[in-house]
C-alpha cells in the first residue's frame, strides 16, 4: 500500500496575457478546439506566433512547467522561491482553486489550502454561519463541522460573539476564526 498523499506528474500552468477572447463565441470555440488538438491558433495574424517556449515571443506565461513530486503522508513540506516563481500558483492548482494547463495531480483525502485568511467569509453572516459555510467550501459534511465546532470556537476565542456578524469582529478575532 502506497503512503503517497499527493503526487504531481508533469504539472504545468500557463496564463494568457493581455486580451482574452475574440468577441465571438464561435471564434473562441474554434481556438479552443485547435488548442486541444495541438494545432496552431486559426486566427493568428501573419508574423504572430504562439510558440510557448520562445521567451518574449508569446502572450503566454508559464507559471509552472513540468513539475513532478511526491509527498508522503505525514511529511511537512515548505515551498520557497522568488516572487513570481509559481509558489501560489502551485498551491492553487493543488487545492483545485484553478486547473492545471497540463499534467495530473492525485491525492488521498482532502486537499485544502489557506491562501488568504478569511477568503470565503461573508461579512453579513455570523461567526457560526461562516464556520458552516467555510466547512462546506472545504468539502466537509455538516456532521463533521458540528463535531469540530466547539474546538474551532475555543481556538478562535469568539464564544461570546459567535452569533454576531463577522463584520463586527476585530481583525484579530476575524483572523483567528478564519
Amino acid at each position: 500500500m502506497s503512503n503517497i498523499a499527493i503526487k504531481a506528474e508533469n504539472l504545468s500552468k500557463a496564463y494568457q496575457l493581455g486580451e482574452i477572447g475574440t468577441g465571438t463565441i464561435s471564434r473562441d470555440l474554434e481556438r479552443w478546439y485547435a488548442r486541444i488538438r495541438g494545432k496552431e491558433d486559426p486566427f493568428l495574424r501573419i508574423g504572430e506566433t504562439n510558440d510557448r517556449t520562445a521567451k518574449g515571443s508569446s502572450d503566454i506565461v508559464w507559471s509552472l512547467k513540468d513539475i513532478n513530486f511526491e509527498i508522503e503522508q505525514g511529511d511537512a513540506v515548505g515551498i520557497i522561491g522568488r516572487n513570481g516563481a509559481g509558489k501560489s500558483t502551485l498551491l492553487k492548482v493543488l487545492s483545485r482553486v484553478t486547473s492545471p494547463t497540463s499534467g495530473r495531480i492525485t491525492g488521498k483525502g482532502r486537499i485544502a489550502s489557506l491562501l488568504e485568511v478569511g477568503t470565503g467569509f461573508h461579512p453579513e453572516l455570523t461567526g457560526r454561519e461562516n464556520i458552516y459555510l467555510n466547512g462546506a467550501i472545504l468539502g466537509m459534511r455538516k456532521k463533521e463541522i458540528t463535531r469540530k465546532f466547539d474546538e474551532i470556537v475555543d481556538f478562535a476565542g469568539v464564544e461570546r460573539y459567535i452569533d454576531t456578524p463577522v463584520k463586527r469582529y476585530s481583525s484579530g478575532m476575524y483572523v483567528r476564526l478564519a
